[in-house]
C-alpha cells in the first residue's frame, strides 16, 4: 500500500506540471515528421513506415515511429492533442515504474515519496513530454525499467520460464524505441553486481547471453536499414574530433549536466558552441568535469556495499549518459534536456537511496529543502511546457534562452525563412555566423535566402565560405554555380563545375556546359 500511495502522489504531481502540454501543437521535429513526412499521409503504408529510418535520412526506431503511426491513424488524422495525451500517459507509466523499482530495491516510504515526486516535477522532463518526439525517451525508459523489474524478480525468486522472454522483450522494445536502448544489458550487469540475490554469476551470464545476442542482431539490422551501426549524422563540430578531443569536450559538458540536474532554473532547447567549448585546450570547465567524474567514481565505490540502491542510481546515470557523450562515436546532439531523461532515473534512485526513512532533525531539514525544491521545480516545469505551445513561441524562446549558441539563431532563422520572413531570417542567420562561422549548413541557408531575394553578389561570398568548409557539399556548390552565372562570372562558374566533376559530382556537367566549358 505504501508503494501505491507514493506512485499515486508522484503521478498526481506529474499530471499537475505536465497537463498543459495537451494544448500544444506540432513544433520543430514533431512538425517535420508528422506534418511534412509523406509516410504519415493516410492511409499509412505500414510496411514502409516500419522498415525505413526514423528520419528519412537516418536512425532506426521502429517502435517509436510505429506508435506515431497509430496515433495518426486511429483518429483519422494527426491531431496534436492525441500525441500530447499519449506522451503524458507514457510519462505517468514511467514515473510509476521508477517508484516501483526503487521500492523493490529496498527504499522506504519517505524516500519513495520524495524520489517519486522529485522525478515527476523535474524541469528537464518538460522537453520529453511536451515535444512529442520525446516519446522515444519515454518508451525506452519504460522498457528499461521493465527489464530491471524482471531482473529483480529473477534475483529474488530465481529465474522462471518467462524470465528470458520478458528480458528479450524489454531489450527489443528499448532498442526499437531509441539507440540508448542498447545499454540495457549494461544496466542489468550493474544491477546483478549490486543486488545479486539468488543469482550466481554463471546463472546471470546465462540470462544475459540471449539478451546480448539479440542486441547484436538488432545492431546489424539497424546497420542494414540506415547504412550505419554508429548513429545519426554527427554534428559538424564533433565530426572531425578524435577520441581525445571528444573526451575533452565531454568533460566540458559535465558541469552543465550537474547544474541541469540540481538547479534546472535555466533551460535551453539548444546547447553548443561557442557557449560550450569544443575540444582542447583544457579550462576551468574541464577541470570541474574531471572533479565530477572523480566524485561519481568515488561515490559509486563507497556506496556499492553500504548503499547499493544509491550505487545503482549512480551506475544508471553513467551508463545511460554514455551513448550521448560522443565518447563512443560523434553524436548528432551535444547536449539536450531530453538526453538527460534516462540519467535522471538514476538520479531518482540516488535520492531514494540517500533520503532517510525516519529522519532526524537534520533529516527533516533535508526533507523540507526537498519539498521547497519540488515546488520551485514544478513551477519551472509548468512554464517550460508552454515553450512548445506554437512553433513561433518555441523558436523565439530558443534564442532568448541560448543567446550564445549559434544553432539557436540558425534554427530561428530557418523557421523565419520557411515563413517567408526573409529580412528577419537574414539577420538571425548572420548573427549565427557571427557567433560561430564553421558550419557550412548555415552558410548554405543564408546564401539561398540572399539568392531568392535576387542578391546573388552577396550570396557568392557566403556560399564560397561555406563550400570552403565542406568542398563536397553538392547543394552549396550548385547554388554558388547558379549565382556565378547570374552575376555573369562564367569563368568562375566553369572552374567551380570542373572542381565538382573532379570530386565525382557528375551533376555539374550541365553547369560546365552552360558556363561555356567543353
Amino acid at each position: 500500500m505504501t508503494t501505491r500511495r507514493a506512485m499515486v502522489a508522484s503521478c498526481a504531481a506529474a499530471v499537475a506540471v505536465m497537463a498543459a502540454a495537451v494544448a500544444g501543437g506540432f513544433v520543430n521535429d514533431a512538425a517535420a515528421m508528422l506534418e511534412r513526412d509523406p509516410r504519415f499521409a493516410l492511409p499509412i503504408d505500414w510496411s514502409a513506415l516500419l522498415t525505413s529510418s526514423y528520419w528519412l535520412t537516418g536512425l532506426w526506431r521502429p517502435l517509436t515511429i510505429g506508435l506515431f503511426g497509430l496515433q495518426a491513424a486511429l483518429p483519422g488524422e494527426a491531431i496534436p492533442a492525441v500525441f500530447h495525451a499519449t506522451s503524458i500517459l507514457l510519462y505517468l507509466v514511467t514515473t510509476a515504474l521508477v517508484v516501483r523499482l526503487a521500492a523493490r530495491l529496498g527504499a522506504g516510504p519517505t524516500p519513495l515519496l520524495v524520489a517519486g515526486i522529485l522525478f515527476a516535477v523535474h524541469p528537464l522532463h518538460a522537453e520529453v513530454v511536451a515535444s512529442i518526439v520525446g516519446q522515444a525517451e519515454l518508451l525506452t525508459a519504460i522498457a528499461m525499467l521493465g527489464g530491471a523489474l524482471v531482473w529483480h524478480r529473477a534475483a529474488r525468486e530465481g529465474p522462471g520460464a518467462a524470465t528470458v522472454p520478458l528480458l528479450l522483450l524489454s531489450q527489443a522494445a528499448a532498442i526499437g524505441a531509441k539507440e540508448q536502448g542498447f545499454v540495457l544489458i549494461g544496466l542489468l550487469v550493474g544491477q546483478h553486481l549490486l543486488f545479486p540475490g539468488r543469482l550466481t554469476h554463471r546463472r546471470a551470464a546465462t540470462l544475459l547471453l540471449p539478451v546480448g545476442l539479440l542486441a547484436a542482431v538488432l545492431l546489424l539490422t539497424r546497420g542494414m536499414v540506415t547504412g550505419s551501426i554508429v548513429g545519426e549524422t554527427p554534428l559538424v563540430y564533433l565530426a572531425g574530433l578524435d577520441l581525445g578531443a571528444r573526451t575533452v569536450t565531454a568533460l566540458g559538458v559535465l558541469p552543465e549536466i550537474v547544474r541541469l540536474a540540481v538547479l534546472p532554473l535555466h533551460l535551453q532547447a539548444e546547447y553548443g558552441p561557442p557557449d560550450l567549448p569544443i575540444g582542447p585546450p583544457l579550462g576551468l570547465r574541464h577541470l570541474l568535469g574531471i572533479l565530477v567524474v572523480l566524485g561519481w567514481g568515488i561515490a559509486l565505490l563507497r556506496a556499492r556495499h553500504r548503499a547499493p540502491l544509491t550505487a545503482l542510481g549512480l551506475w544508471w546515470i553513467g551508463v545511460t549518459w554514455l551513448p550521448s557523450s560522443s565518447l563512443l562515436a560523434p553524436a548528432g546532439v551535444m547536449l539536450a534536456d531530453r538526453l538527460l531523461f534516462l540519467p535522471s532515473i538514476g538520479l531518482a534512485l540516488v535520492v531514494a537511496g540517500v533520503v532517510p526513512d525516519r529522519p532526524s532533525v537534520t533529516g527533516r531539514l533535508v526533507l523540507g529543502g526537498a519539498l521547497a525544491w519540488a515546488v520551485l521545480a514544478g513551477v519551472r516545469t509548468v512554464g517550460r511546457v508552454a515553450t512548445w505551445r506554437t512553433p513561433e513561441a518555441y523558436f523565439t524562446q530558443m534564442t532568448v534562452d541560448a543567446p550564445r549558441v549559434y544553432r539557436a539563431w540558425y534554427f530561428r532563422g530557418l523557421s523565419e525563412r520557411d515563413l517567408g520572413k526573409h529580412r528577419e531570417a537574414e539577420a538571425h542567420l548572420r548573427h549565427s555566423l557571427a557567433l560561430w562561422d564553421r558550419d557550412p549548413v548555415v552558410h548554405d541557408v543564408l546564401g539561398q535566402v540572399l539568392r531568392t531575394d535576387g542578391r546573388c553578389r552577396e550570396a557568392v561570398t557566403i556560399l564560397r565560405a561555406g563550400l570552403a568548409l565542406e568542398p563536397g557539399r553538392t547543394q552549396t556548390r550548385a547554388k554558388l554555380g547558379e549565382c556565378l552565372l547570374e552575376t555573369g562570372d562564367s569563368v568562375a562558374a566553369r572552374a567551380l563545375a570542373r572542381e565538382g566533376i573532379a570530386l565525382g559530382q557528375d551533376a555539374f556537367v550541365p553547369l560546365l556546359r552552360r558556363a561555356g566549358g567543353d
